[in-house]
């Protein structure tokens, strides 16, 4: 007897690396968040994971281009403009070249519209709702 759709395991995805990095499962997109604040970075990881996403969690620039390039391939990046050691448009420069296109929603405490100097991107701005980062994401990843 098989069991229905929903009861079914779900499809692992590689094994995690040394690190405990993952890539994503098949069925899942991959969003890399970065932001060098803990608690604000596991906020927007459990909303992004309650909304269907694999998150890979880095806490600065520098740990993310490492980690981007263990699991090989993110659909999206979220990322923190202000961060130390490596900002959030330095981390995209360095993503986009091995990931050209990939799109990247960018959250600052102060405003500024970064899109005019990175295309394919959209800025929020700290604080923001649940909805508006649902919905920046979800432009992306339709």
């Amino acid at each position: 007897m098989k069991l229905p759709a929903f009861l079914q395991p779900e499809p692992e995805a590689e094994a995690a690396d040394a690190s405990g990095v993952k890539p994503a499962p098949p069925h899942k997109l991959a969003v890399l968040l970065v932001d060098d604040e803990p608690a604000f970075r596991s906020l927007v990881a459990a909303t992004l994971q309650h909304d269907g996403y694999h998150v890979i969690e880095a806490s600065d620039g520098a740990e993310a281009v490492e980690v981007a390039e263990k699991v090989k391939h993110v659909d999206l990046v979220v990322t923190d403009i202000r961060m130390p050691q490596m900002d959030g448009v330095e981390l995209t420069q360095a993503i986009r070249k091995t990931q050209p296109f990939v799109p990247v929603v960018f959250i600052t405490g102060y405003p500024t519209d970064i899109r005019r100097f990175v295309p394919n991107s959209c800025t929020l701005n700290k604080p923001f709702l649940r909805e508006d980062l649902l919905q920046a994401v979800h432009q992306f990843m339709a």
